[in-house]
């Protein structure tokens, strides 16, 4: 048994170098703008897929093996939902509230269909006391929309003379994907489309709305995301960014090019935006509750001033703007929505962030997708716990944080990376936090498990072999050997989960 035990502790020290100690900031002083995003209630919600059947398969049009646009039924997304509820253990009140983000409603999906699962979604906000928000595909994925995509005019181009986009590219996963083709943004039919699609769906939540409203349940509506990381892309086979078409279509040409080709595109990107939310907004939804959704690379990492930034590297000599597909932050401003963002914690995000909503002077701003991780990193690796990470939102004027990727793979992948980030018990102490209203320290120093493991082994060793001979209690050898498989697999929450398991045998506190 003493044996095991080294041969556990040595493995442990070898293989759990990639956590980190958060480091202890200073809090900052919260701003007028976030002063006065609090006074409404702000949302903790968590991205429910609901683009295919699946819930728990986070994939929409792309990929090899796609998912097919239908709507998971109501008893699957009932049963999502309660294990959300169940497990974070509180739904908050007026002022916090957990919520749910059901989407993303695409082109693929009908305008039958779209308009009754809005409404399916009202349903279940008022059946599990957890408020419900929608986010909306804008462009993306509208294979199904042959009518619109087969007419050149819709469609993007390479260059000038009107090479049409093989597709869109899409780096999600550990290989390249393509989605189809490009949308031409300010096309005159696709315009006509967003308008229409955006009047159906507007009324659709409205009515939702003012249902509750009628239930004096105003806070289970959690808002609408008016688009998914909206941008102008670059083209699947090729690489080449995109825009072209759009560029012609505002009276450009190669004979007459924009003095800023970069800056034109950025505004095609921030009118389409507007073109969504201003319809959604005309349909009666209120501007405060609708968001845009932009992803971009932070000016810190872009500069290359962070070695470990993983997420949207930096790769050969583009501009700014092209990196970010022409969305960069200030894009996701204007009339009709407040700005959202995707908020991966890379370097100098929030500090972007923080600078354009105080350029803006806005009032409240959304975090439309994002967990305590870095893509393609693991967890650990962003120097601060769940808490700070949502302090550093809802403490500088956010009013909705959407987090990716809870359930998502089911059993199979539950200790995969952004999971762990999700659904770890240290990010649910800090939901449980923030709904119960008590202030989220920014900067607060979280215990890593680099930090709470190596006590909890040296407790074992040291004490086990004389507490086994005394109980002879077979259950503890098992469970050594569990311990043991679970660190070849790196499977390091599972390995603490054993280790609490054996130390209440023992009937020491874990």
């Amino acid at each position: 048994m003493r044996n095991l035990t080294v041969v556990v502790c040595s493995v442990l020290f070898a293989s759990i170098a990639w956590a980190q100690p958060s480091p202890v900031a200073e809090k900052k002083p919260a701003t007028p703008e976030s002063l006065k995003a609090e006074k409404e209630t702000r949302y903790l919600a968590f991205q429910i897929f609901t683009y295919g059947p699946d819930p728990k398969r986070a994939t929409m049009g792309e990929g090899k093996n796609p998912q097919p646009a239908r709507f998971p039924d109501k008893a699957v997304l009932r049963d999502y939902i309660e294990d959300i509820k169940k497990r974070i253990g509180a739904v908050g009140d007026p002022q916090t509230r957990l919520a749910v983000m059901l989407g993303q409603l695409s082109f693929d999906h009908g305008d039958a269909e779209t308009t009754k699962f809005i409404k399916l979604g009202f349903e279940l906000a008022l059946e599990t006391d957890v408020a419900v928000g929608f986010h909306i595909d804008d462009s993306m994925f509208w294979a199904k929309r042959k009518d619109l995509w087969s007419d050149p005019k819709n469609v993007e181009t390479l260059d000038w003379d009107g090479t049409p986009c093989t597709g869109r590219l899409l780096n999600w996963g550990k290989e390249p994907s393509a989605a189809p083709p490009q949308m031409c943004f300010n096309s005159k039919v696709i315009q006509r489309e967003v308008q229409k699609r955006s009047a159906l769906l507007g009324k659709a939540i409205q009515a939702g709305v003012k249902q509750l409203e009628q239930l004096k349940r105003p806070e289970l509506f959690a808002g609408v995301i008016a688009g998914s990381e909206t941008e102008i892309g670059q083209d699947f086979k090729t690489g080449k960014y995109l825009g072209y078409r759009a560029l012609l279509n505002r009276g450009f040409s190669r004979e007459h090019p924009p003095q800023d080709m970069d800056l034109e595109r950025e505004k095609v990107v921030q009118e389409f935006i507007e073109l969504w939310s201003k319809g959604l907004a005309d349909a009666g939804v209120s501007p405060q509750k609708i968001y845009s959704h932009t992803c971009f690379l932070s000016r810190r990492a872009f500069n290359g001033e962070d070695k470990d930034v993983t997420y949207m590297k930096r790769k050969g000599e583009i501009t700014y703007s092209q990196h970010n597909h022409f969305a960069p932050p200030s894009v996701a401003f204007g009339k009709y929505h407040r700005p959202g963002f995707s908020t991966y914690p890379q370097p100098g995000v929030f500090d972007d962030i923080y600078e354009e909503v105080a350029k803006h002077k806005q009032v409240g701003w959304a975090s439309c997708e994002g967990t305590n991780m870095q893509p393609s990193s693991g967890p650990g690796q962003t120097g601060m716990g769940m808490e700070t990470y949502l302090a550093k939102m809802f403490n500088h004027g956010a009013t909705l944080i959407n987090v990716q990727s809870w359930g998502v793979g089911g059993e199979a992948n539950k200790n995969m990376g952004f999971r762990v980030a999700t659904e770890g018990e240290e990010s649910l102490q800090a939901y449980r936090k923030f709904l119960k209203g008590d202030p989220l320290i920014e900067g607060k120093t979280v215990a890593s498990l680099e930090e709470r493991l190596p006590p909890k082994i040296h407790k074992i060793q040291k004490e086990l072999p004389a507490w086994m001979e005394k109980a002879g209690n077979k259950e503890a050898a098992a469970l050594m050997q569990k311990m043991q498989e679970q660190l070849k697999a790196k499977n390091f929450e599972e390995v603490e989960k054993t280790a609490d398991s054996i130390l209440k045998l023992m009937g020491e506190k874990p």
